[in-house]
């Protein structure tokens, strides 16, 4: 929960910095609420299929539809001869509860769960260091007709490969397969040529005696022009499921004596997409795989290799509402037979700029004692077991 003197802190700090005339800072968020109904939920330890059982359907009020709540402090400072320096804090905020902040990549909660990071722009890019997203997630969104939203998207496909391998607990942002958020994390974004952009990441895995150890490495580019959008990243980890397999295998020693160490290549993930808009229709495809390098999943009944195909499309029904759908199949490449697929619809009426209303429903058929994907970020469900669920919101952003 967030503490009374930081809220006077984050007001404090606004209101002395816009009186600065060299410095733009602002306060920004989003505040997205909705009724859910969901037919089946894991009783189980998060995303963990060996550990799910079914819990029931669920109706209730849920934070993140479109995207999850969040709040934020960004600013930016001229230093003159085009040079400028920048920052950027954001974190988590649950709408149905007031609670604010959000799981770290160690399993704790920090308010600044999302973004905390200082750096510098000019005419050669910018550099940023801290807490921040990956590349690679802007590359997701950038080729799915769903924008990578928390329900029926390439990001809640993305989720379900990191369920199928067996290794993903949910309770902190350092998955088996990519990582959206990186900790100790150095991003480089070059300067847009010929409409194309590039990016690249080294997160730090902060780790005594070895550079290799809990290390992340992303590579990202973008085409953007003439409506059409084309995207391509490679991310590679080490550590990234001891944590995990430790839960699983019963402690730290058991899963290290497995081969789940700090310096286990344990997590690869490419992915290759595109998304053409033509007036008021838009189409998208894209492949994503997922590897574990080091093939240690299945010691914990997941898988070591998978991969994700999605399709998707949008129409701009009304200048105010646009009508999306996405298609998601995962197959798991270890266990024959075993997929996953989910279909996703949602329309969003705008009220204004920043003001949307939505409504969205999907069916994910699960097949296979590690696929238990959920159409709806945040929200496991039991492994091998069909999953329906509808969601009508309401996001607004300032």
């Amino acid at each position: 929960m967030m503490k009374p003197n930081t809220v006077l802190w984050a007001v404090g700090l606004v209101m002395s910095s816009q009186a600065m005339a060299q410095s733009n800072v602002s306060l920004y968020g989003s505040l997205d609420l909705g009724l859910l109904s969901i037919s089946n939920t894991s009783s189980g330890v998060g995303y963990l299929p060996k550990a799910s059982s079914p819990g029931g359907g669920s109706v209730q009020l849920k934070d993140g539809g479109i995207g999850n709540s969040n709040w934020g402090l960004k600013g930016e400072e001229d230093l003159g001869g085009g040079l400028k320096a920048l920052f950027q804090l954001q974190g988590n905020l649950k709408a149905n509860s007031g609670e604010s902040g959000g799981p770290n990549s160690s399993g704790g909660t920090s308010v600044f769960n999302q973004m905390a990071t200082v750096g510098l722009g000019g005419e050669f890019g910018d550099i940023r260091i801290g807490r921040q997203v990956s590349p690679l997630y802007y590359a997701l969104a950038s080729s799915d007709a769903r924008g990578a939203r928390y329900f029926g998207s390439a990001l809640t496909a993305l989720v379900g490969l990191n369920s199928a391998s067996g290794l993903y607990l949910g309770n902190n942002s350092n998955p088996a397969f990519g990582t959206i958020y990186n900790d100790n994390a150095v991003v480089y974004n070059a300067p847009t040529w010929n409409n194309l952009s590039l990016s690249a990441a080294y997160a730090f895995g902060n780790t005594p005696g070895s550079q290799q150890a809990n290390s992340q490495q992303t590579l990202a580019a973008l085409y953007s022009a003439n409506g059409l959008k084309l995207s391509a990243f490679y991310y590679n980890g080490y550590g990234n499921s001891a944590p995990a397999a430790a839960v699983l295998l019963g402690s730290a020693a058991k899963a290290e004596a497995a081969g789940f160490t700090a310096n286990a290549n344990t997590n690869r993930l490419a992915s290759l997409g595109g998304m053409y808009t033509r007036g008021a229709y838009t189409v998208s495809a894209s492949w994503m795989g997922a590897r574990n390098p080091v093939q240690l999943n299945h010691l914990v009944g997941g898988a070591d290799s998978l991969d994700l195909w999605s399709v998707g499309a949008a129409w701009r029904v009304a200048p105010l509402a646009n009508l999306s759908a996405g298609y998601y199949r995962i197959k798991d490449n270890t266990h024959a037979g075993n997929t996953s697929t989910q279909f996703a619809l949602g329309l969003d009426y705008f009220l204004s700029r920043r003001t949307t209303l939505y409504v969205e429903a999907a069916q994910v058929n699960n097949k296979g004692a590690n696929m238990n994907t959920s159409p709806v970020y945040a929200s496991p469900v039991a492994a091998n077991k069909s999953v329906s669920a509808w969601m009508a919101g309401l996001r607004h952003s300032f």
